[in-house]
């Protein structure tokens, strides 16, 4: 059973997780008059980007209005440009330190934006920031689903997906992962992410609706990542989504994440006095990483129906 989520992602753009800005980058660039990027930089499905694609065959830059701005570039001003000020929009974005533009902003065919593409299929090496909730930890950066999985907007608008930190450690070390396969669909809040444990079932949800570009070899290999590293290492699938400003609309992120998890902990603390007689206390500020293992008379389903 889950509870209501907050909207707090309603008309705003996406969270991208591990970005320096959030402007678009033909108005980082000086194209076009400042607006923010509402599509996590996934330029190549930007209906703007289209626009400014069309209209710079047509010869000129208009900032998607009808006539051109003499303040705004025309396709002479990108000529006349220096070399080394025409930069890429990933230095534009902060993505990487410094490279420039050989494409006049053609992402779709260049090689060097398809190889970042790549790359972002393997885990990204930024730290993930972490608070403490009630002795679990929540990512602000991230997005909680109610049935305690999470997602993770990335540069280009994939979205990486695993369990958040209560689940993992209630219910501990899995003894096998079973995932949807590379090119599967997955349906937002669809019961797709498969585990099991010591002959016991569960299924949590997929936080969004997407097709499946990427699993993690290190959890199918070695289960028990996923509950050392939930929010790390221990990530689940990479999506690429379909309907993703409507799915985030339903899930927790920022300050909000962490008043969820504490209402959620506290949740838990009770119904383990409930269904045991005992009190789960975190030790040290955190929760043991082991809940069902820990606490003899706890009720498996109960717990995947209630938090699952």
């Amino acid at each position: 059973m889950t509870t209501k989520a907050g909207n707090k992602t309603k008309n705003r753009a996406p969270m991208v997780f591990d970005m320096t800005s959030d402007e678009c980058i033909w108005s980082k660039a000086g194209v076009v008059a400042p607006r923010l990027c509402h599509n996590a930089f996934d330029c190549l499905s930007c209906s703007f980007d289209k626009a400014i694609q069309r209209k710079r065959v047509h010869g000129w830059y208009a900032g998607g209005l009808e006539q051109p701005m003499e303040e705004y570039w025309t396709s002479a001003n990108w000529q006349n440009t220096a070399p080394h000020k025409r930069y890429c929009r990933h230095m534009l974005t902060g993505r990487v330190p410094f490279k420039l533009c050989p494409n006049h902003y053609a992402c779709a065919k260049c090689a060097y934006d398809q190889m970042l593409d790549d790359e972002g299929l393997a885990q990204p090496a930024a730290e993930v920031r972490l608070a403490s909730a009630a002795g679990f930890e929540v990512p602000p950066e991230y997005y909680l689903h109610p049935g305690h999985t999470w997602a993770r907007v990335e540069y280009g608008g994939r979205v990486r997906i695993g369990l958040d930190d209560l689940a993992a450690r209630l219910f501990g070390p899995a003894d096998e992962f079973r995932l949807p396969q590379l090119g599967m669909a997955v349906t937002g809040g669809g019961k797709e992410l498969a585990f099991s444990r010591s002959g016991h079932q569960a299924r949590a949800a997929s936080p969004i609706e997407g097709v499946v570009v990427a699993r993690n070899p290190r959890v199918l290999e070695n289960p028990a990542e996923a509950n050392k590293l939930p929010y790390g290492e221990g990530w689940l699938l990479l999506v690429e989504p379909i309907r993703l400003q409507r799915d985030l609309k339903g899930m927790h992120s920022g300050e909000e994440s962490v008043a969820w998890m504490e209402q959620e902990s506290q949740r838990l603390s009770d119904l383990i006095t409930h269904d045991t007689g005992q009190r789960l206390a975190a030790t040290g500020g955190r929760m043991v990483p082991d809940i069902y293992g820990a606490v003899p008379g706890l009720d498996w389903q109960h717990l995947v129906h209630e938090f699952l």
